[in-house]
């Protein structure tokens, strides 16, 4: 283009003043050169667009009518092939008389515990669960083993192998009576109310009051459903993605998102705790859940429920009470009484080879398990 202009200026102003004629007749050039290019722009781009959709479309075709068929048949072939070898595993490892269950069962108790810091953590973990349970049987406060915590129990009669922490179910207005049990336990315990931001859940656990010791139980608040039926599941979790919503959007929190997890003691946890109240308060006035003389069930409340399908977490209250006992770790702790059907819920088939030995979220960070004053402290927690 800066050639095709060279070519066309005249040497000199006077010269320029003289070429009127020419210089229309030189605009009117440059517009028809700019209007031909800006046409072979688009006609490039659209030569591209009919390119694109053509290779693609070609692709798309070929992964969809080809290669996705063969996936899928892989995969059939993988899940026969796994389920088969499985069948014959079982079937070599049981017993003359003994039911597949039973064989699962001696399986998994037959897997060795956990070692090193893990297991050292493990043990300080059973110890406070077991001082928990006796201050809740004795302050007449009910609980129930409930998720990883509840599969061990019955599982492997102690700690999942690979597991670190503590799940534990009780309901809400059951809670103050433990927080007031606390406060009279000589200072050894404590409850903590953390609330985090990332998964916008109110954590609370029990716990020692000793920090150097890692260890704590979570507790997961469950409330009274007034009947048993999936739309209660699901309008809970539409009110609580309402208020999660409520939360991400709030200009009033930014001081929340920005250090992920905020103390109940902080100055503003007051606004956190707000939202919870409101929508709590929703619950209760849309008739979702109930005081305990009305309930027909219970369900886990919007404070830590995740995701959709929230009828898994609903449960009749014959399903959980009176709670029954159950060897844990050489100690008898409380677990629902219908504890097949809320394995089953949660797990599907409980029995099953699992798969996340190698990848189980840790809840503690398992580095500092090798700290002298953390590993002594757990020591002398154990052996007292």
């Amino acid at each position: 283009m800066f050639s095709f202009l060279k070519k066309r200026l005249p040497g000199s102003s006077r010269s320029l003043h003289s070429m009127h004629d020419d210089l229309i007749r030189f605009a009117q050039e440059i517009n028809d050169k700019l209007s031909a290019q800006q046409q072979s722009i688009n006609d490039l781009y659209r030569r591209l667009e009919i390119a694109d959709k053509g290779i693609n479309g070609n692709i798309d075709y070929k992964f969809e009518q080809r290669t996705l068929p063969l996936v899928e048949e892989l995969r059939s072939d993988f899940d026969a092939h796994d389920a088969h070898m499985k069948m014959f595993a079982w079937e070599l490892f049981r017993k003359d008389g003994e039911t597949l269950g039973e064989a699962k069962r001696r399986f998994f108790r037959s897997l060795p515990s956990a070692s090193g810091g893990l297991r050292l953590l493990q043990l300080g973990n059973a110890k406070l669960l077991e001082e928990f349970d006796r201050l809740c049987r004795d302050n007449d406060v009910p609980y129930w083993l409930s998720f990883g915590t509840l599969l061990g129990a019955i599982r492997h009669a102690g700690f999942v192998p690979w597991d670190d922490d503590l799940d534990v179910g009780i309901m809400r207005d059951d809670l103050p009576r433990l927080v007031e049990a606390v406060s009279h336990s000589s200072n050894r315990f404590r409850v903590t109310i953390v609330f985090d931001s990332n998964v916008y859940c109110r954590q609370v656990r029990f716990r020692y009051a000793d920090e150097d010791l890692p260890c704590f139980v979570d507790l997961f608040i469950y409330d009274w459903v007034p009947r048993l039926d999936s739309t209660i599941g699901h309008a809970l979790c539409d009110l609580r993605n309402r208020m999660v919503g409520d939360m991400k959007t709030s200009q009033q929190l930014s001081f929340w998102r920005d250090v992920s997890e905020y103390p109940v003691s902080g100055p503003n946890a007051h606004m956190i705790t707000s939202y919870f109240t409101r929508y709590q308060e929703m619950a209760l006035s849309e008739g979702l859940i109930c005081e305990r003389a009305r309930a027909k069930g219970v369900v886990w409340g919007i404070d830590n429920m995740n995701g959709d399908g929230q009828e898994e977490w609903l449960y009749d209250c014959e399903s959980v009470f009176p709670t029954i006992d159950q060897d844990f770790e050489g100690v008898n702790l409380q677990i629902p009484q219908d504890w097949d059907h809320m394995l089953r819920n949660q797990y599907g088939d409980y029995l099953a080879l699992p798969k996340d030995i190698n990848n189980h979220f840790q809840h503690v960070d398992h580095g500092m398990l090798e700290d002298f004053w953390i590993r002594d402290a757990l020591t002398d927690l154990i052996d007292s």
